[in-house]
């Protein structure tokens, strides 16, 4: 209880910065926020599923769709939900599943591809997640560059790679070799 008091206002302020930088990467794409500002007012709820024991749960966000076609964290749901709302409570138009240890795969394999995600609910929104999960893409690199200078961010950005490839060798050196039942 103590633990989960201490880690809730973490979590709120690391979803607020995931909308940012959600809204950072749909905004870079025209297209995205075309598609998105045809459901305004719809909204979309991220659920966990298969999270670890061990680790508190992690908030259960919703967001808005705005005119603009970005995304508006629903904060009066999160806090709810810190008051002890139960998670899923506010009625979404979509809800967008993720399994923690499917997401981790995904992560420590590069993200090649549209990450592992269910999605349920309204048929035209899903159809447009879908397609933002299929072509939406973060360029790094070309953030950096902006702030730093194209030579500076492609260095650093080789470097990420190099260390994420380490990273990504290592995990699978800890993984059990086959060894599974016929």
């Amino acid at each position: 209880m103590f633990l989960q008091a201490l880690l809730e206002p973490l979590g709120r302020e690391a979803l607020a910065r995931t909308t940012l930088l959600i809204n950072h990467v749909l905004s870079a794409e025209p297209e995205a926020t075309r598609r998105l500002q045809g459901q305004v007012g719809r909204s979309i709820a991220l659920a966990w599923r298969a999270w670890p024991g061990f680790l508190p749960p992690p908030p259960q966000p919703q967001w808005t769709i705005t005119p603009a076609g970005l995304l508006d964290l629903d904060e009066a749901l999160l806090a709810a939900q810190a008051e002890g709302l139960p998670p899923g409570t506010g009625e979404a138009t979509l809800t967008v599943t993720l399994d923690a240890a499917d997401l981790m795969r995904w992560v420590s394999t590069g993200m090649p591809g549209r990450p592992p995600m269910d999605i349920r609910g309204d048929a035209a929104l899903a159809a447009e997640v879908s397609w933002l999960a299929d072509h939406l893409r973060w360029d790094i690199e070309d953030d950096l560059a902006r702030l730093i200078g194209d030579a500076p961010a492609h260095t650093l950005a080789r470097f990420g790679r190099t260390l994420a490839e380490g990273l990504r060798s290592f995990l699978q050196r800890l993984r059990p070799s086959g060894g599974g039942s016929a």
